[in-house]
């Protein structure tokens, strides 16, 4: 069995490097992993990940532990649960260091996680959900490795269940916005994903079953989720497609298969590695005939991903990127269409605040409506084109590591080779 715990370093993130990789420890440095950096040089390029994104200040690092009962396991096993819970909990968006200290009775995994991630520049958030994925997922790698685990304590299941909760209602939300055509269509469809809407007053409240508690949306996912915000996006987000009772029903042309054209382009290949799929929970076929399952939250968090990937093989395929500069000079295109336009929508916000009649505001709508078709696949390619560009940074780094790793290698083939001779 494994104990795990987690705790925030204000400073000296070199130290406790050092301390944690020390070769004593270690067994000459042979357990230290790094993910997502090199480690002789995390704290290089944790630092990097800092001021890339201006985040230098504030907690400099976590600490993780994962401390295995005396003779439990051997450190070559520790060592590979340590790499597996890493990059199970943090491996997608953060550098982690992973030390397995084996010079003590109880061998023992030590994580040094930067406190800002590579990504998206976010800083880690230490919740009690975020300790209750590590405790259980610790607990799964240990049972596949046929260790024990501590006794059972459904409160760290619960912080893990609530946490993905809020997560498909965020989604649900999300969806409910961009596929409305108005606040009574919007609040419809929240009810047909099954959830209770309380209405009422200047606030919106949604909970679902088996869950008791009202989660008012404004104070859990922020001011964009304001009942005024919500009509303004809303409005924004105006499409072309019809209002069902089966909502989902518009996703069959969309979803019923993606491709890329046969032009091959260097950025596709290095940077997306698409997996064209057809997802087993997005179809059912019958008779050759596609038959959508009911829309619900989990699916809608399925289809959400499955776009994200789509669009970016069509961004790269729609501007011909082939190399980085083309994302850069796409990207100033863009923003020089969008910033006028984004400026005449502000005012017209600014008029309906204060219209003559409510004719009058029927027609600014309705103008905020049109402005908003131009504004919005502008948006959507600027956004796409800012993840192609943290793909290959993500691209740029793995094959940095690779070659790295390769160099270290050399050394040690030319010794053997001299051994043999």
């Amino acid at each position: 069995m494994a104990t795990t715990k987690i705790w925030k370093f204000k400073s000296k993130l070199n130290r406790l490097i050092n301390y944690v990789s020390d070769p004593a420890k270690t067994n000459d440095k042979e357990f230290v992993t790094g993910i997502n950096c090199y480690a002789p040089l995390a704290y290089k390029e944790m630092l990097y990940a800092k001021k890339q994104y201006f985040k230098e200040g504030g907690i400099e690092c976590f600490h993780g532990y994962q401390s295995f009962v005396e003779g439990e396991v051997s450190p070559e096993e520790a060592h590979a649960i340590g790499l597996q819970l890493a990059q199970k909990l943090w491996g997608d968006r953060f550098q982690v260091i992973v030390a397995t200290h084996s010079n003590t009775d109880n061998i023992h995994n030590h994580f040094v996680i930067n406190s800002v991630s590579f990504v998206d520049g976010k800083r880690f958030n230490n919740t009690k959900s975020d300790y209750g994925k590590m405790r259980i997922e610790s607990d799964n790698l240990c049972k596949e490795y046929g260790l024990n685990v501590l006794p059972h304590q459904p409160k760290y299941e619960k912080y893990v269940a609530s946490e993905l909760y809020k997560t498909l209602m965020k989604d649900s939300i999300d969806y409910a916005i961009e596929n409305s055509n108005n606040y009574d269509e919007f609040i419809n469809m929240l009810k047909e994903l099954d959830y209770d809407v309380n209405d009422d007053g200047n606030f919106i409240s949604l909970k679902k079953a088996p869950y008791k508690r009202n989660l008012r949306i404004e104070n859990q996912f922020g001011e964009d989720y304001s009942k005024d915000n919500i009509y303004k996006r809303i409005l924004e987000t105006q499409n072309d497609s019809f209002y069902s009772k089966y909502t989902y029903l518009k996703y069959i042309d969309k979803f019923q298969g993606y491709y890329i054209r046969k032009e091959k382009y260097s950025l596709l290949e290095l940077i997306l590695r698409v997996f064209l799929y057809k997802n087993s929970n997005l179809y059912v076929y019958t008779n050759n005939t596609v038959q959508m399952p009911k829309l619900t939250p989990e699916l809608i968090k399925d289809l959400k991903q499955l776009d994200e990937y789509s669009i970016q093989a069509e961004v790269i395929t729609k501007y011909k990127l082939k190399v980085e500069d083309d994302i850069k000079r796409i990207e100033n295109e863009l923003n020089n269409k969008l910033a006028p336009l984004q400026s005449e929508r502000d005012n017209l916000w600014k008029k309906i605040k204060r219209p003559k009649n409510s004719e009058n505001k029927s027609t600014i709508e309705e103008q905020i409506k049109e402005i908003s078709k131009k504004i919005n696949p502008i948006l959507l390619d600027i956004k796409t084109l800012k993840n192609i560009k943290e793909r290959l940074e993500e691209y740029k780094e793995i094959e940095l590591h690779r070659q790295l790793e390769e160099q270290q290698k050399e050394p040690e083939i030319s010794k053997k080779k001299d051994r043999i001779r």
